[in-house]
């Protein structure tokens, strides 16, 4: 009789096999999963297209999203990575008795990337053509958010007739970075790279499974939740948000260099809570924020102190706070009179 023998090499092959099978199984079940939700999202932009309301600014056509009608005309700009629907809430909240227009920077969100790229002083006039090309009617309200702060500013710079009032929300400040740890600055100048990253491996699918973007969308519902989503995955829409922050410098330089009308009404909201799982720097903010209301003669800063930096948008609640705090403040301000 012949024994066959093993040898230990073949043994411990024969050991690995089937964790290994597992582990394939694993990841080509991955795949398709992340490859399904891919298809999702293109099939969901695809959709929102469809529906969208496109202007033009010469070059390239943005995605408008305007409601409502009044007197007073409210133009939303989003902050960092932001989009139309950032401000669904606030815009359901302020449009019973006005005309307001949210929508998506060049290359963010469904609007078209700008040919030239990126550029400081860019973002105003792209919106300001769009707002023409679409038959909206100023002065209008510009209110910002975080870097969308410095856009709405800017907006007031080179139009002013078509500027009644300014709402500046948990914005961005040039001198901000200043005050931030050495940590926080860190922390801030590497997001656009991980942006980058992001866009990078965005057409893998994977992000579907773990995205951090998304944690800022929480409070969102609905269509407005899908399109955060879907952004939050699209390659494009991450591109230009990094090439957005990189541009940091040249931003602050261009609102350091403004000189907006002293009797301007500008209205700065702080949130006054930290975003959970971050370190609270809104003790730091808050005197920026009343620092810009002292600019002006009926300028105002006001706190909500329970909001963070993205639930005063995306919590349904604090967005109601915020939007009583703007329409009150116009009205103190005599804009819609």
């Amino acid at each position: 009789m012949t024994t066959l023998s093993i040898s230990p090499a073949q043994s411990r092959l024969a050991s690995l096999r089937r964790p290994l099978r597992i582990a394939a199984a694993a990841l080509t079940a991955i795949a398709l999963i992340a490859a399904a939700q891919e298809g999702t999202r293109q099939w969901t932009q695809a959709q929102m297209s469809h529906d969208a309301t496109f202007a033009g600014t010469g070059t390239h056509d943005l995605r408008l999203l305007c409601t409502g009608a009044g007197e007073t005309t409210y133009v939303l700009e989003a902050g960092a990575t932001g989009f139309a629907e950032t401000w669904t809430w606030v815009q359901d909240a302020l449009d019973d008795d006005a005309r307001v227009c949210s929508y998506d920077r060049a290359g963010m969100g469904l609007s078209e990337p700008s040919p030239e790229g990126f550029q400081p002083g860019q973002t105003a006039r792209d919106l300001h053509a769009a707002l023409t090309d679409a038959g909206e009617a100023g002065p209008f309200v510009v209110v910002g958010h975080s870097l969308g702060g410095f856009f709405v500013r800017d907006f007031a710079a080179q139009f002013p007739a078509d500027t009644a009032a300014v709402v500046l929300v948990d914005s961005s400040h040039e001198d901000q970075l200043a005050a931030f740890s050495d940590d926080m600055v860190s922390e801030f100048r590497a997001f656009p790279g991980l942006l980058s990253v992001l866009s990078g491996i965005s057409m893998t699918g994977l992000l579907h499974l773990w995205n951090p973007l998304e944690a800022g969308a929480t409070g969102l519902e609905g269509h407005a939740l899908m399109a955060a989503r879907s952004f939050a995955g699209d390659r494009v829409h991450l591109a230009t948000s990094a090439e957005e922050l990189r541009h940091w410098d040249a931003i602050t330089a261009r609102a350091e260099a403004q000189d907006l009308p002293a009797d301007l009404p500008v209205l700065a909201v702080t949130a006054g809570s930290a975003v959970p799982g971050s370190e609270d720097f809104s003790d730091l903010v808050e005197p920026l924020h009343r620092e810009i209301a002292r600019r002006f003669t009926i300028g105002e800063q006001v706190t909500i102190e329970r909001a963070d930096h993205f639930s005063v948008l995306m919590n349904e609640d604090h967005a109601g706070i915020l939007a009583s705090l703007i329409h009150e403040y116009v009205q103190r301000a005599g804009v819609a009179e």
